[in-house]
């Protein structure tokens, strides 16, 4: 049971609606614990757009999903390995990003992961910084940098009101083929 409650629609300012519009956010737990103050809602979705847009939809998930998986954090890999998935993300690749095992992955995109990992965990070398810096522009780099902090945050965030997940089973950090069939099914 969440320690906020999940607002409904009728509970937020009518200035707000338009935040949980299928087009725009739809009925996620978070954004309805969010919702307890729209102002912030609506600014931190901001600030995520303008981060988002920083990288290719793929990358955003790749980073997303290494921050759930080296956080140990449930709500937000179970909530992005359906957007990922769409973003090009395939279940091999997840199955690796659970597992901690970014071989399977390009050299850009290997060491994109490590980074992630190691800003996840507190733990970025001089060695890894470098590496990421042969593939990625600086712009790029403080937009990765800021988007897993931002979702280190999200996660320790999620665990401070027990958000639970929305709908079926949590699809574990090495999901099998048939969870993912079954999800999009």
């Amino acid at each position: 049971m969440t320690r906020l409650d999940l607002l409904d629609i009728e509970d937020i300012p009518e200035e707000y609606h338009y935040l949980f519009t299928d087009d725009y956010l739809g009925d996620r737990h978070i954004f309805r614990v969010w919702a307890h103050n729209p102002e912030v809602l609506k600014a931190t979705l901001e600030y995520l757009n303008t981060l988002y847009d920083q990288l290719t939809p793929r990358t955003k998930e790749l980073v997303i999903l290494t921050v759930a998986a080296t956080r140990g954090a449930r709500y937000e890999w179970h909530q992005h390995v359906d957007i990922a998935r769409d973003k090009g993300v395939t279940t091999a690749e997840m199955r690796a990003i659970g597992g901690g095992d970014f071989s399977v992955f390009d050299d850009e995109e290997f060491v994109l992961l490590q980074y992630a990992e190691a800003v996840a965990a507190g733990d970025v070398t001089d060695q890894i910084h470098a590496a990421l810096e042969t593939a990625y522009d600086p712009d790029e780099i403080v937009a990765v940098g800021l988007l897993v902090d931002f979702y280190v945050g999200l996660c320790n965030y999620v665990a401070a009101v027990e958000l639970p997940f929305e709908g079926g089973e949590f699809v574990g950090w090495t999901p099998d083929d048939e969870t993912i069939a079954d999800l999009f099914a």
